[in-house]
């Protein structure tokens, strides 16, 4: 009795045996959350806490194939208006549209890239190739569907910033001071009409105060607001020819005035040519819409050596910006950077004064500070030189030039 069921229990193990050995080996593939080659027990997956990185591919450091270091994408904070008195920040053609560039992050990011993120925006947005995404590609109860997957996590509030700037005003009947503060949220719309690329919408709203002239011929109100609606998209960066479009329609008047003048409709193309894998060259047309100019022609070459220097040469914003160091979860760059600013609004320039239209047209060049954490808290700071200052009155119309002026400027995105 015995016996026999030994020889049952062995004859069990033995066809166990054999259906193991006959059953093919289970291959994964490699996992987006680490490098090709590894596997996910060599490099754990984030926990719940954990925050994704917004950056670059990553890049060894010269010489060593170790750690990648400084892959930030400087420029995190755009710029709000097109030439408005608000800084460049970010690459030059995106300036003109608060393009929401990817924030810095440190040297060694929790996770590798997305090499199938839209380069533009997040590098954590949606994959746009192969199965269609969710907010839980693993399921409800797969032996994954714990962990939360930052790739397929659909970001649609892509940040929220607040700027200030101030122009410093005088004693002098020729001299403007300018106070603006701005706040906008910017929204992702990922592969839009399937294109592969992310759609950027951005509601956004200024109050500007302004001190002077103070001959009593040439007037200003006290304040006077920018509310636009912003759309931005680009075509494919790894591709050799290519483009960059934006559309912009917005409200700039004064609080008690309002005519169909106060609409202004404004727009970006530009082709983008990679002629080596560091450098690209842009050109195109901005239509601005302003009173006393209509379009400027737009473009140059952006030129990137390393992960830690970028040298956008772009006509009307040109940017010099070079990584500092790592404080703690922030890393630091400095920047140089010119603009053309200024604004148009309608306005009453005095409560007698019947509603028309002014330009305050001026040229900027500021040395600032920025930076960042891969917790998405970013900041700048930085000052500048205004000149070449110019007040352009519509009805009749008139030109006005004022002093030169010192500028300080700073704002925080997140």
């Amino acid at each position: 009795m015995r016996l026999g069921v030994m020889v049952v229990a062995g004859l069990a193990v033995l066809v166990a045996a054999a259906q193991a050995i006959a059953q093919p080996a289970i291959s994964f593939p490699p996992s987006r959350n680490f490098p090709m080659g590894t596997s996910p027990a060599a490099a754990p997956p984030p926990s719940f806490g954990a925050v994704p990185s917004f950056t670059a591919p990553l890049q060894p450091a010269p010489g060593t194939a170790g750690p990648a270091i400084n892959t930030i994408n400087p420029g995190a904070l755009g710029s709000p208006l097109p030439f408005d008195p608000y800084s460049p920040n970010g690459p030059a053609s995106a300036q003109f549209w608060s393009s929401p560039s990817p924030p810095p992050a440190l040297p060694n990011s929790v996770l590798p890239p997305n090499p199938n993120a839209p380069a533009y925006g997040s590098q954590w947005a949606p994959s746009v190739t192969g199965q269609p995404n969710s907010l839980y590609p693993n399921g409800f109860g797969g032996p994954n569907s714990g962990y939360y997957d930052p790739y397929n996590a659909l970001r649609l509030i892509n940040d929220v910033r607040f700027r200030d700037t101030y122009v410093t005003s005088g004693n002098n009947p020729d001299d403007l001071g300018i106070n603006d503060a701005e706040v906008s949220v910017t929204f992702t719309f990922p592969n839009f009409l399937t294109l592969g690329q992310p759609l950027f919408i951005t509601p956004a709203f200024a109050i500007h105060n302004w001190d002077g002239p103070s001959d009593g011929i040439h007037n200003l109100p006290g304040s006077a607001y920018s509310a636009y609606l912003d759309l931005q998209f680009a075509t494919d960066p790894n591709l050799t020819i290519g483009g960059e479009f934006g559309f912009r329609v917005g409200v700039y008047s004064g609080f008690d005035t309002f005519t169909k003048d106060s609409v202004r409709f404004q727009g970006l193309a530009l082709g983008v040519t990679r002629i080596t894998p560091t450098l690209t060259a842009k050109l195109g047309v901005m239509y601005i819409d302003r009173n006393d100019i209509k379009i400027l022609p737009a473009g140059g070459l952006l030129w990137q050596p390393n992960p830690q220097l970028r040298v956008d040469i772009f006509f009307p914003q040109p940017r010099i910006s070079q990584y500092v160091t790592t404080v703690g979860t922030y890393e630091l760059w400095w920047y140089l950077a010119g603009e053309y600013g200024g604004g148009a609004w309608t306005v009453k320039p005095t409560d007698a004064d019947p509603t028309q239209g002014i330009d305050i047209n001026d040229f900027r060049a500021s040395l600032g500070l920025e930076w960042s954490s891969p917790a998405g808290l970013n900041g700048f700071i930085e000052g500048g030189y205004v000149f070449k200052r110019k007040l352009v009155y519509t009805a009749p119309y008139e030109e006005f030039s004022l002093n030169d002026a010192w500028m300080v400027r700073a704002g925080v995105s997140y």
